[in-house]
């Protein structure tokens, strides 16, 4: 079954992902070999991840990455499909590229943008910013929750979250335990609860953190059932990618 991975660091030399074509190339290989058949390349919005500081990742960035990405893939015959997207971390500097029009949403449909919290805190203005977003026909999706530690700590935060509109991405790594123990058991439980609704890569490089999805599925279907699990990495992306209503 073929599969669609909204959440990756796929583009060399933009953040923390691979660093030459070579490495991004050999990461479009494993992913093409696990059954991905599209990948949104989703850098982060600032170069150093937290602050504008070492440079934006804006539109025209990326997408004369997703270009030349594009022709190397065809020239190496690898089937894979490469669309746009952004991994945004939450901060009003953000907030303010969104508004002009500089941040990517997943495919570029103006429908649903990754949303990375800050790792240790919970943004009191949130609730605020995510009704604000979808009030503007954006559906944040809140990115790998569960090795958020106020939300391990504090669950219903993210369920709050949920209750606003906002969908949520749960790591394949994290589900096989390449976080540890500990974060596979509440990703586990996150599964339980239905607090997560899609499942993505999140690949940074092609050993610890590479683009595969299968094995993840798999250990998935055992928490909820095969065909929810599937889902996570098939219907509900495609949905995602074509900006239509997930629910």
């Amino acid at each position: 079954m073929l599969m669609i991975d909204i959440h990756s660091h796929i583009l060399p030399g933009l953040d923390d992902g691979p660093q030459t074509w070579e490495e991004a190339l050999e990461m479009a290989r494993l992913a093409a070999e696990d059954g991905i058949q599209i990948m949104v390349a989703t850098p982060h919005l600032f170069k150093d991840r937290f602050s504008d500081v070492g440079g934006i990742n804006n539109k025209e960035t990326i997408l004369a990455q997703i270009h030349q990405f594009r022709e190397k893939l065809s020239q190496a015959q690898i089937p894979l499909e490469i669309m746009p997207g952004c991994d945004m971390h939450l901060s009003p500097r953000a907030l303010e590229l969104l508004e002009e029009d500089q941040v990517f949403t997943i495919n570029d449909t103006r429908n649903y943008l990754l949303l990375e919290l800050p790792d240790m805190s919970f943004p009191p203005g949130i609730g605020d910013v995510c009704f604000n977003l979808q009030s503007k026909g954006i559906t944040p999706i809140i990115t790998h929750p569960e090795r958020h530690f106020l939300i391990q700590e504090m669950p219903d935060k993210l369920r709050n979250l949920l209750d606003l509109g906002c969908l949520a991405q749960i790591t394949a790594t994290s589900v096989l335990g390449g976080f540890g123990r500990a974060i596979a058991r509440f990703s586990r439980d996150l599964l339980k609860k239905g607090y997560v609704q899609v499942a993505a890569s999140d690949a940074h490089d092609t050993r610890g953190r590479a683009p595969k999805l299968r094995r993840a599925v798999e250990e998935i279907a055992r928490v909820i059932g095969k065909k929810r699990a599937w889902d996570m990495v098939t219907t509900i992306p495609d949905k995602i990618i074509k900006g239509q209503p997930v629910n």
